[in-house]
């Protein structure tokens, strides 16, 4: 049975998926295999029964003593790394933040990732970088998103951000799946601490979207078992809706399930 485990290379974020026959655990140092050649990483999940025929690079060991004294080492020196880069970017007064770096496996290239809003103009500093460091610098800008992603900030609901536990590729977030779901527009509601629309609006957005079209507009006229009236609230996740009943200067509001309900103008306003 082919089970497949997350391991975060050189221990940064994400974790990615790899096959392994090899019984882990969490936190096991391991070296996989990779597209550039053996990596080593960290185990982040513990293997479970792989799903789909895709298969994925494989984990070639746990780390033996002589892996553990190189994985030691890769990580003194992407340390110093950082430290070297952060003062040559203070040198050359660039506009960028420093989020990690990793040594690849055999020593010979630093992965550099920062932060900027603007493209910058890093020649001089890769030179700078492969003088002091004497190895292959490879420097990766991202965007807001993949910064949340690396740092593996804390999100509102007080769990780690989705996009550092499991999200591999981000979807396309619009500012109508916040309406669909009749969220606030604040901006503080319904961005995430990467400044940019919440990842997790798009987790039930087509539930939502189907129930728009179903359920009565505002203040249009629906037919009840009890007489016509006209709608107020909805409630999607329940799927009914208060119903507003006029007798003179009167009024009384029932609420009735969506089933039961007959409406003239029912879906969004945007159709």
């Amino acid at each position: 049975m082919r089970k497949t485990v997350q391991i975060k290379i050189g221990n940064t974020n994400p974790p990615q998926k790899f096959d392994t026959g090899i019984e882990l655990k969490v936190g096991d140092f391991v070296v996989v295999e990779t597209a550039t050649g053996a990596e080593w990483g960290v185990v982040d999940s513990q293997p479970c029964e792989a799903k789909g025929k895709t298969e994925n690079n494989q984990v070639l060991r746990v780390a033996d003593v002589a892996d553990k004294k190189i994985i030691d080492k890769l990580i003194t020196s992407a340390t110093y790394a950082m430290k070297i880069a952060g003062e040559r970017i203070e040198k050359y007064k660039l506009s960028m933040k420093l989020l990690s770096a990793a040594y690849s496996f055999d020593g010979n290239k630093v992965v550099i990732q920062f932060f900027s809003e603007n493209r910058v103009d890093f020649r001089e500093l890769v030179k700078d970088l492969a003088y002091s460091l004497r190895t292959r610098i490879e420097l990766r800008q991202v965007g807001a998103r993949d910064e949340a992603k690396i740092v593996g900030a804390m999100g509102q609901c007080g769990m780690q951000c989705c996009c550092g536990r499991f999200i591999k590729d981000f979807d396309n977030i619009t500012i109508k799946m916040a309406k669909n779901q009749n969220i606030s527009l604040n901006p503080q509601k319904i961005n995430g601490m990467c400044g940019r629309l919440l990842c997790c609006l798009g987790y039930e957005n087509d539930y939502y979207a189907e129930m728009q079209d179903k359920m009565p507009r505002y203040g249009s006229e629906v037919a009840t078992p009890d007489g016509k009236g006209t709608a107020q609230d909805n409630n999607m996740l329940t799927e009914t809706v208060n119903v507003k009943f006029q007798n003179g200067d009167t009024s009384s509001y029932k609420c009735y399930k969506l089933c039961d309900l007959k409406c003239k103008q029912c879906g969004r306003k945007d159709q």
